[in-house]
């Protein structure tokens, strides 16, 4: 009877972690390849779900001798999730992202936040000196101590 159990069950998990893969991949810059593979595997686990249902839901009916027929659905599914792994690594392999490329896109955002930090440091910089500058203006001292021809004389000689 455990057995029973335990090769649904199994064959069960092998197929939801093949899903789970195919969704995950999905998502990737390869998605459009994983659209079949997961189709596959949504038609995979329905049998299974249902036969582990149907022990789950006649627990009286006695299991008969392990047969070989009750091994198909394990190997099958070791075999559709040993796929998409050989799959996920072919796909990695024969399409390379473009490093180059997303090198220079990487760079370009980081130039433009450095520069924007920058700005930023310099405006504040800015606003300090003309706060500090603007309340006293720079000017030519004025002391009427001497008039223009004495001053005028000291300059000549």
């Amino acid at each position: 009877m455990i057995e029973k159990y335990g090769v649904a069950l199994l064959c069960l998990l092998l197929n939801f972690l093949a899903f789970t893969a195919c969704l995950r991949f999905l998502f990737s810059r390869q998605g459009l390849y994983w659209i079949v593979p997961l189709l596959v595997t949504v038609f995979l686990i329905g049998p299974n779900a249902q036969k582990l249902y149907l022990i789950a839901s006649q627990p009286g009916i006695q299991s008969l001798a392990f047969t070989l027929d009750e091994l198909q659905p394990i190997l099958l599914s070791f075999f559709w999730y040993f796929m998409i792994v050989t799959f996920h690594y072919a796909l990695k392999k024969t399409i390379k992202s473009n490093y180059h490329r997303e090198q220079i896109k990487k760079n370009l955002h980081e130039a433009r936040y450095q520069q924007q930090v920058e700005t930023l440091t310099y405006e504040r910089k800015m606003a300090r000196q003309k706060n500090y500058f603007g309340k006293a203006p720079s000017r030519l001292p004025s002391l009427q101590s001497y008039n223009e021809d004495w001053i005028d004389l000291f300059d000549k000689y």
